[in-house]
């Protein structure tokens, strides 16, 4: 599969005249864009900035990952992630707030370690990334917040580029210990029915991705990697008349993606 016969396949599956998609992949042999700098929420991909902000403090000392944390019950929301259905689960160093955050995506350790890194801290270092869309304005779950017109937002460019941020030597805002790290929590994603849902053990792609949630909405955003091939990938969908409908739609994409990353990697082989 080439890309060009990639970008026809991803359209083909982009159908539902009510549904509206953001899609964009980059590879090294090229691009798809779909709607890339159109502004959707941001659903829990908002937990990507709050990760490398997280890391960036850590790095300046001005978070221990050591240190404990008692979340008091008045903290917990719900949503997706555990620490609100644990029974008298209250202590968490900052570490485990940002695996809990990652991995399952728990809101609650979003939502303290956001108070704790500051939102201003963690807008100024998405600025400093160029991803010139994006912005976290409230807390996961305030739906008061969402009543008074504050929403956390991005696009599939941005994605893009703070996923690039995450992988890419030449970045030198973030360090090569940070990167290890992110890349290492992404890879550990336990909410796989998405880009990662046709990824079978046996394929030579590994999958570093965060995906992301809301009523009539779906996202995954997510870096493969096969060989020496890397393809960024994500996929934002607004305004789904159901949401088993968009996760339908973005794992069909991303077994495409999948294919075509691992024909690269063989193309690339057979070159040498």
């Amino acid at each position: 599969m080439n890309l060009e016969q990639l970008k026809t396949s991803i359209r083909g599956e982009i159908h539902d005249p009510q549904a509206q998609y953001s899609v964009l992949l980059t590879s090294g042999e090229g691009s798809l864009a779909i709607n890339e700098q159109q502004l959707r929420p941001a659903a829990s991909l908002a937990k990507i900035p709050i990760l490398i902000e997280a890391c960036q403090q850590i790095e300046s000392g001005r978070l221990h990952p050591d240190k404990l944390v008692y979340i008091e019950e008045e903290q917990f929301v719900g949503g997706s992630g555990i620490i609100s259905y644990l029974t008298n689960s209250h202590i968490y160093s900052y570490m485990n707030l940002i695996e809990l955050m990652m991995i399952v995506s728990d809101n609650t350790a979003a939502n303290v370690l956001l108070e704790s890194l500051g939102m201003e801290a963690v807008n100024q270092t998405i600025e400093q990334l160029g991803a010139k869309n994006t912005v976290v304005q409230r807390k996961f779950m305030d739906t008061k917040a969402q009543q008074e017109g504050l929403e956390n937002y991005t696009t599939a460019l941005d994605m893009v580029t703070l996923l690039k941020a995450i992988s890419e030597e030449d970045n030198h805002y973030i360090s090569s210990k940070s990167r290890k790290f992110m890349r290492s929590i992404l890879a550990k994603q336990q909410f796989t029915n998405k880009l990662a849902n046709f990824l079978h053990p046996s394929m030579p792609v590994t999958i570093f991705h965060k995906t992301g949630e809301l009523c009539g909405i779906e996202h995954d955003a997510a870096i493969l990697e096969c060989k020496e091939e890397r393809v960024y990938i994500t996929v934002l969908s607004d305004h789904l008349p159901s949401n088993a409908e968009g996760q339908h739609t973005i794992a069909q994409i991303g077994k495409h993606a999948i294919d075509y990353v691992i024909t690269r990697s063989k193309s690339t082989l057979s070159n040498f």
